[in-house]
């Protein structure tokens, strides 16, 4: 009897706000959309050199580019296991509304990125060209056939290579998805119910 009284309150304890936004990335594809962008942006950004901004912050730039991605990676992941276990939790919403800011900052970055012709893709691009470079390497490698079978390392070097070639399509189409993410409220639609309060 205990146990199902924790259970109960328990369950009560998750704000209608967190319901509603885990009822909704249950039922739709935003999170697997997010996942890809990320993973594109994760390529396409140099954690050292890449500047980005972001409008919750009052001077606007991120200091640590890695404590910005490893943020964005722990909120995602936290929001997918809780849609894969069917487990709401109480900051569940806070963490959609954190992601979304997250995302506009992907967004403000490719839009940078797209105005000034792609500086850091084409630093990217020009390097690999050389002789001692990761993908330089592994062409020789397979070219000399000694290697016939590509493992994991091999093929990160190779993905990274080939959304870096296609990076103004890609952020392009990113770009689009981004905006469609950021502009939902990942709410229920209470327009019809003069009496809710989320009180």
């Amino acid at each position: 009897m205990q146990a199902k009284l924790l259970s109960f309150f328990k369950k009560q304890s998750i704000p209608k706000t967190s319901q509603e936004a885990f009822d909704i990335l249950a039922s739709f594809d935003d999170l697997s959309n997010i996942e890809k962008i990320v993973f594109h942006f994760k390529q396409l950004v140099n954690t050292e050199k890449s500047v980005l901004n972001s409008h919750a912050l009052s001077n606007g730039r991120i200091s640590d580019n890695k404590e910005f991605i490893n943020g964005l990676d722990e909120r995602l992941k936290r929001l997918k296991d809780a849609v894969n276990e069917g487990k709401p939790y109480q900051s569940f919403y806070g963490d959609v509304c954190r992601l979304k800011e997250d995302l506009q900052v992907i967004l403000g970055y490719y839009q940078s990125q797209i105005k000034r012709n792609q500086p850091i893709v084409r630093e990217y691009l020009r390097n690999t060209q050389y002789r001692d470079s990761d993908l330089a390497i592994l062409a020789s490698s397979i070219a000399a056939e000694d290697t016939s079978l590509l493992d994991e390392q091999d093929s990160k070097v190779l993905t990274k290579y080939s959304i870096n070639f296609c990076a103004p399509s890609i952020m392009k189409e990113d770009i689009e998805k981004i905006g469609q993410i950021v502009q939902k409220s990942f709410l229920a639609d209470h327009r019809h119910e003069p009496e809710f309060s989320y009180m």
